[in-house]
C-alpha cells in the first residue's frame, strides 16, 4: 500500500552527515524527532543533532516526540508516523481525527465517571456520621464537576466558566507560589507551617480541583469510609477516574514547562467542559498570552469545539480586542453554515449588551475543525487579541 507523506523536511546536504547514529540514512530507516516550533502548518522539529522546518499535516503539539519512518531522501525528506504499537506509519487521514469522537471517550468519560460516583457517595452519605472534611472535599468537586448548561443567559455562565478555569489545577502552584512571593517581598521569612495557614492560601486548595482530587485519594487509601457506602467495583472506578483526571493535569502542565523557551506568545490549555446530560461533548482552547516587553499588548484567544446532534462538529473562534468581538464558526457541511446565518440575529442580540461592536463570521472548513487539537500561534506585535472571560 501507498503510504501518504505525513511530514516533510527542507533539508540540507550536511543533514546526511550529521549524523544519526553514522547510520546510511536511505528509505526504510527510522529516526526519532521533537517539535520545538509550530506556525500554521509549519514546524520547526528537532533530530537531537539537526534542526529543520517542516510541512506537517497531521495535529502535533509542542514538545511532542515522534517516531517517523523515511520514506523519501533528497532536498526533501519525507517522512511517515509510526505509532508505539505498529511497524508501519499509519495513513495522514487516520492521523488527522480528533481524538475526541464520542461523549464516552477519554478524559469526558472519566469527568463523568467521577461526577456520578461522586453524587452517588453523597446520595448514600444522608443520614451517616461521616467526617465532614470528607463530605466538603466530594462538595467541592461535585461542584467543580457540575455540568454547564450552555442554554444559561451569558451573564451567568461567563462567572461560572471563569471559576472553571481558574480552578482547573493547571495553575494551583502558579497561584500558591504568587501568594508565598507576596509575603516574602514583606522582608520575613515566615516557616512553612505559617504559610500553610494564610487565609489566601486555604482559599486556594479549598477551590481548586487539583488538591481537593489528592484529598480525596487520601480517603480513599483509608477505605474504610468508602467501604461502608459503595461497593468495591465502585471504589476502583472512583480512583481510575480521579488518575485519568490528574494525569490530564500533568500533562498539560508539563506542556506548559516545555513551552516557556519556545518564541510562541501563547501558552495553550484544554478544557473538556462537562454538559447537561444528553448534550455532545465541548473541548475549549484557551491562549494565555506570556509575559511580555512593556508597551506590548497582553491578550489570548479561545477556542471553542462542540459535537452538535444536527450541526455536526462546531469549532468558533471568539478575538476580543477592546470592547469589540469577532466570532468566526467553522463546520463541515453547508447545511450547518446555512443554519449559523439564520440564527445572526438572536447571537447579536444576545451579545449585545456586552460589546460595542460584534462581527459574525462562518465558513466551511472540515480542516479548520480537525486542526482543533492542534495549537495555531496568532501573529506576534501589539494586536494580539484580549479576551476577558
Amino acid at each position: 500500500m501507498t503510504i501518504a507523506s505525513q511530514i516533510t523536511v527542507a533539508v540540507k546536504p550536511q543533514f546526511y552527515n550529521t549524523n544519526l547514529n553514522t547510520v546510511p540514512l536511505g528509505p526504510g530507516s527510522t529516526l526519532k524527532l521533537k517539535i520545538i516550533g509550530l506556525q500554521g502548518d509549519r514546524a520547526l522539529i528537532d533530530f537531537g543533532h539537526y534542526r529543520a522546518t517542516a510541512d506537517i499535516k497531521i495535529p502535533v503539539t509542542l514538545g511532542q516526540e515522534l517516531t517517523v519512518q523515511v520514506l523519501e531522501v533528497g532536498r526533501q525528506l519525507k517522512l511517515g508516523v509510526i505509532t508505539a504499537d505498529q511497524k508501519t506509519p499509519l495513513p495522514t487521514e487516520l492521523l488527522g481525527q480528533r481524538p475526541l469522537t464520542s461523549p464516552e471517550e477519554g478524559l469526558y468519560k472519566s469527568q463523568k465517571a467521577l461526577s456520578q460516583t461522586l453524587n452517588q457517595i453523597l446520595r448514600s452519605s444522608l443520614g451517616k456520621n461521616l467526617d465532614p472534611s470528607f463530605l466538603s472535599t466530594l462538595d467541592r468537586l461535585n461542584s467543580y464537576l457540575e455540568p454547564f448548561d450552555l442554554k444559561q443567559i451569558v451573564h451567568d455562565l461567563l462567572p461560572r466558566l471563569k471559576s472553571h478555569l481558574d480552578n482547573s489545577g493547571f495553575f494551583f502552584e502558579k497561584s500558591l507560589e504568587s501568594i508565598i512571593s507576596r509575603v516574602l517581598e514583606g522582608g520575613e521569612t515566615p516557616p512553612a507551617k505559617s504559610l500553610a495557614d494564610l487565609a489566601d492560601v486555604k482559599t486556594v486548595v479549598h477551590r481548586d480541583l487539583k488538591p481537593n482530587l489528592f484529598l480525596l485519594q487520601a480517603f480513599i487509601e483509608g477505605k474504610e469510609t468508602l467501604q461502608k457506602m459503595v461497593d468495591p467495583g465502585t471504589v476502583d472506578s472512583l480512583k481510575k477516574a480521579i488518575e485519568s483526571v490528574l494525569g490530564d493535569i500533568g500533562r498539560q502542565q508539563g506542556r506548559a514547562v516545555s513551552q516557556l523557551d519556545s518564541t510562541d506568545p501563547f501558552q495553550m490549555f484544554t478544557y473538556t467542559l462537562p454538559l447537561k446530560d444528553g448534550q455532545r461533548p465541548a473541548k475549549l482552547n484557551v491562549f494565555y498570552g506570556k509575559k511580555q516587553k512593556s508597551g506590548s499588548k497582553k491578550g489570548f484567544q479561545v477556542s471553542l469545539l462542540l459535537s452538535m446532534d444536527r450541526l455536526g462538529d462546531v469549532r468558533a473562534d471568539f478575538y476580543l480586542l477592546g470592547s469589540d468581538l469577532s466570532v468566526t464558526f467553522y463546520v463541515t457541511k453547508p447545511s450547518a453554515m446555512i443554519s449559523i446565518k439564520e440564527h445572526y440575529p438572536q447571537l447579536e442580540q444576545l451579545l449585545g449588551g456586552l460589546f460595542d461592536q460584534i462581527q459574525l463570521k462562518v465558513k466551511v472548513s472540515e480542516k479548520r475543525v480537525k486542526d482543533f487539537d492542534r495549537p495555531v500561534v496568532p501573529a506576534a506585535g501589539n494586536h494580539r487579541v484580549d479576551l476577558r472571560v
